[in-house]
């Protein structure tokens, strides 16, 4: 008891005066998948981080949402191949790492599981890697320094090791920063401007007692998954739903994005199109109103006066309704910053998202850095980078920009010769899960070395980066050859009619024209410039002077092993570019005995000799 007493004594005469203020290298804010994404691979580096989370525990988003508990992510747990890259290609909910025990795939035989095991999943990884996640801190005042200061002495100090940012928690616990890194992902309601919004039930906290709905007439604002999630989960006792949006329903197996309109959630266009009271309009809320009749306590959504020019459709929005539900998706939560930080937002479609450069850093702020959802105003609408089977990725292309920034580690990479770049480029095209969902972002990249006859192979760059190739890997060429996994230019799009007859290109000479995600090669003589990619559609590579490309016919297993149909022709492209005859090697005759052999399932040794 004397012990404690005077240890109590000193921690109350002394602790005052000791400096609280913490420094680490990395600090990453939020323990979502992406936060637990980069900690991992910060952790296998033998970088100092620390991820700060708000909550007492790791994925706390999922702990509400979806609302209904059911994920829209794939848990395709067979595909008939034994290839782990090839399964990652349809496993939507696992992070990366080296033990396949912890593939999310082994929690649930249902293609769509309970958001439960998402809470469970995640801390459970967590905990397997003893991450260093420090819980119940709500960040605050985060800020940059004005000016850089050192927190080590040796000359063997990493570039990361200077201090650049500062913050604190709730509790006034003071932290510093070399790198910061946001990944709080999409929390804060969005709640526009409308007058009489606050009568509407907010989707973050609405009762799901479906007899709370029985005989009422229900309108639902908005018409994204979480609002066609809510009618799903209350049409069977509803006199009838009617939805509103500015834009029209986009289904996800039109457009090939994930976000759109899922098929799991969308039974109620049925009812709509076959007549059975449910009804979507589109409409502009900002000019509407939303109000509650005396008489009834019912509400009814009008235009505003401004706006009174009548029409049919704005006749049939006299309609009163029981219940009003707001499902508006969500924005980014800016209580993080220090009031004088100022952080640009993207403008249009992309305006719930923080503004950031190619990257993944801040536009406003060097070595500030977004990772997981929030990156992803960078390909939204192109690419699956606002979901874990897309910037589990991207989060580990960020720690490769980290790794040759701050710590002058040149990006992975393979040296081949010509002779094995044929099977290489085979195995990836058929394996690879990286490129294949963040089609159209990250891309291999071969740099082609024409006095030694070889090349260097380098995984999963980010496309938009290319002109920045040597600053961001350490390597360079004059010559380069890019793998680019692409749908066809018009082929997807809202009212598009993606299952007409001639959707397949079956035919070798029209492979240009395949519509479906298929390999696509681009070669240039010469480096490429910020300017090429100048009014170039996102998720495709510029047509330069110097260009060659090569489109690879689409498959319906996305398996490109065909002897005549694939092999043959990528093989003639390769022999025109690189001015060489690969009908020398041997190693193409092994690859076609092989393919032959087992035509489906790719052996994970199957290129060992390479």
């Amino acid at each position: 008891m004397q012990v404690f007493l005077l240890f109590l004594l000193f921690i109350i005469t002394y602790g005052l005066h000791v400096d609280q203020t913490k420094f680490h290298e990395y600090c990453i804010i939020g323990a979502g998948p992406s936060g637990l994404q980069l900690g991992y691979f910060l952790q296998q580096s033998e970088r100092d981080y620390i991820i700060y989370e708000k909550s007492s525990q790791a994925g706390s988003f999922f702990v509400d949402y979806p609302r209904h508990r059911r994920l829209i992510s794939i848990n395709k747990r067979l595909t008939g191949e034994r290839n782990r890259k090839f399964n990652y290609r349809h496993d939507w909910n696992s992070l990366l790492s080296d033990d396949d025990q912890l593939r999310f795939t082994h929690r649930s035989k249902q293609l769509f599981p309970s958001a439960d095991l998402m809470i469970d999943y995640l801390n459970d990884f967590s905990r397997h890697y003893n991450l260093r996640i420090q819980f119940n801190t709500t960040i605050q005042n985060l800020h940059p320094l004005p000016e850089q200061t050192s927190t080590c002495q040796s000359r063997e100090c990493s570039y990361s090791s200077v201090t650049r940012f500062h913050m604190n928690d709730q509790n006034d616990n003071r932290y510093t920063c070399g790198i910061v890194v946001v990944a709080t992902g999409l929390s804060v309601p969005n709640i526009p401007p409308i007058v009489g919004i606050e009568l509407a039930d907010g989707y973050e906290n609405l009762s799901l007692n479906v007899e709370e709905f029985e005989n009422k007439s229900v309108l639902i604002l908005g018409r994204g998954n979480s609002a066609f999630e809510v009618a799903q989960h209350i049409y069977d006792v509803t006199n009838f739903i009617h939805m509103v949006s500015r834009s029209r329903v986009r289904n996800a197996y039109a457009t090939h994005y994930v976000g759109d309109l899922r098929a799991i959630n969308n039974q109620l266009l049925d009812t709509y199109q076959l007549k059975s009271l449910d009804a979507l309009a589109e409409i502009d809320l900002l000019e509407h109103e939303l109000s509650k009749r005396s008489s009834d306590g019912r509400f009814q959504l009008s235009r505003k006066q401004s706006h009174a020019n009548p029409s049919i459709q704005e006749r049939q929005e006299a309609t009163v309704y029981d219940r009003v539900i707001r499902c508006l998706g969500f924005q980014f939560d800016n209580s993080i910053w220090h009031e004088n930080v100022s952080m640009e937002k993207n403008r249009g479609r992309t305006k719930k998202y923080p503004k950031i450069r190619s990257d993944y850093q801040s536009f406003d702020y060097d070595h500030l850095y977004l990772a997981g959802t929030l990156t992803h105003s960078l390909d939204f609408r192109r690419s699956s980078g606002g979901f874990i089977h897309g910037f589990r990725y991207t989060t580990r292309a960020l720690h490769r920009i980290f790794q040759f920034r701050y710590h002058q580690q040149k990006w992975p990479s393979i040296v081949l010769s010509w002779h094995n770049l044929l099977n290489y480029l085979i195995k990836r095209m058929n394996e690879a899960d990286g490129i294949y969902q963040m089609f159209g972002q990250l891309v291999d990249v071969i740099l082609i070395d024409r006095v030694d006859r070889q090349c260097r192979y380098l995984e999963e760059f980010p496309l938009r980066l290319l002109p920045r190739l040597g600053e961001i890997t350490g390597y360079t060429s004059n010559s380069l050859l890019v793998l680019n996994m692409q749908y066809g230019m018009n082929y997807s799009g809202a009212g598009r009619d993606v299952f007409a007859f001639d959707r397949v290109s079956a035919s070798v000479h029209t492979a240009d024209r395949s519509n479906f995600l298929h390999p696509v090669l681009y070669y240039y003589q010469s480096p490429l410039n910020e300017t090429d990619f100048d009014q170039i559609k996102s998720g495709f590579l510029p047509i330069t002077s110097s260009a060659r490309v090569h489109h690879i016919i689409e498959n319906i297993l996305t398996l490109w092993m065909q002897p005549d149909e694939h092999i043959l022709p990528l093989r003639i492209f390769l022999e025109n570019i690189l001015n060489f005859d690969l009908r020398q090697q041997t190693s193409e005759s092994y690859a076609r005995r092989k393919l032959l052999q087992r035509q489906l399932n790719i052996p994970t040794d199957f290129y060992a000799s390479i």
